[in-house]
């Protein structure tokens, strides 16, 4: 009934709100808590669960006394994250991320970090908020009865949604028959290369193009991609990859993850070995076009011009 601020339960539970990166203030908050707690009371008094899902639960700053506090009643609190290999999941996240701050980019206010220096600045804040970091935050605050890790790469269990909402979520019997019966989203949440949007972006903000606005930077990244493949012009590009000690970390960190928590899992593919094939596979991820210097050989040039002339920003 209006309350859509309680959309934002996990930005409020922020220890300082925005002070600690959240997006939400006191008075906001304050107009969370009147619409929350009628809302669970009610829930409770009809013997419901409630089903809370927030990305942005993984914050290391939320303060777990707070949370305890604003759900109340309930006392029977059940945490589930899903695990996605560190390989796998920064790269995604890096995706979606730098997607929120085109606006940032394209105004020159902040560089287009690529997913390399991203990295190599905040990796340890990165690590901070993957699944298993943050199941250890709620185990350690002892605010839930349970905190469960899901597989998201284990294929010999369920559907990730048919095992949430069938084996996690209590009394969920119509979402359980019907995830079965295959009403599920129509497509997953695939992520977008960005590499070629700070191309886009920084031939901008030089001058080679136009300027940019916030809806085109992917739109003209795709077309400097497609006509340099046209013309060979992106073969053997200037490019910098994640420095060693890291990519030794994420194996590691995985290498730990999977044998603790997923033994199983990690037997049937292959252990150490099946891991490092996958990791070996996918590390190309890890990098990035050196744009500065495609810049300064004027690489890209002949089609910036072209493109100047004749497309329409």
């Amino acid at each position: 009934d209006g309350g859509g601020s309680m959309l934002n339960l996990a930005h409020c539970m922020l220890s300082r709100l925005i002070n600690d990166g959240g997006q939400m203030n006191q008075s906001k908050c304050n107009e969370l808590r009147k619409g929350i707690e009628p809302f669970l009371k009610e829930t409770y008094e009809n013997k419901q669960n409630v089903l809370i899902v927030a990305e942005d639960f993984d914050r290391v700053k939320i303060d777990f006394a707070r949370l305890h506090f604003y759900v109340k009643p309930y006392s029977r609190i059940k945490v589930v994250t899903a695990y996605r290999r560190l390989h796998d999941w920064l790269p995604s996240w890096y995706n979606e991320i730098v997607k929120l701050y085109t606006v940032v980019y394209f105004k020159g206010e902040e560089e287009y970090p690529s997913l390399v220096q991203w990295m190599e600045e905040k990796y340890d804040q990165f690590k901070a908020v993957h699944a298993m970091a943050v199941a250890q935050r709620f185990r350690d605050a002892g605010i839930a009865e349970s905190v469960e890790v899901l597989n998201m790469h284990d294929e010999t269990e369920p559907n990730m949604l048919d095992n949430f909402f069938c084996n996690y979520v209590p009394g969920a019997n119509m979402m359980c028959q019907a995830v079965r019966e295959g009403q599920q989203p129509p497509k997953s949440n695939k992520g977008v290369d960005h590499e070629y949007d700070r191309v886009a972006v920084k031939a901008s903000l030089l001058k080679k193009i136009p300027a940019l606005d916030r809806y085109n930077p992917g739109r003209v990244g795709a077309a400097i991609k497609a006509l340099a493949k046209e013309r060979g012009l992106d073969d053997n590009l200037p490019s910098k990859c994640l420095n060693q000690t890291m990519l030794d970390d994420i194996f590691t960190s995985e290498l730990s993850q999977e044998k603790e928590y997923f033994p199983k899992f990690f037997e049937s593919q292959g252990g150490e070995e099946g891991l490092r094939q996958d990791f070996e596979k996918k590390k190309h991820k890890f990098c990035a076009l050196d744009v500065n210097l495609i810049m300064e050989r004027g690489t890209f040039d002949p089609i910036f011009e072209e493109m100047s002339k004749d497309w329409k920003f």
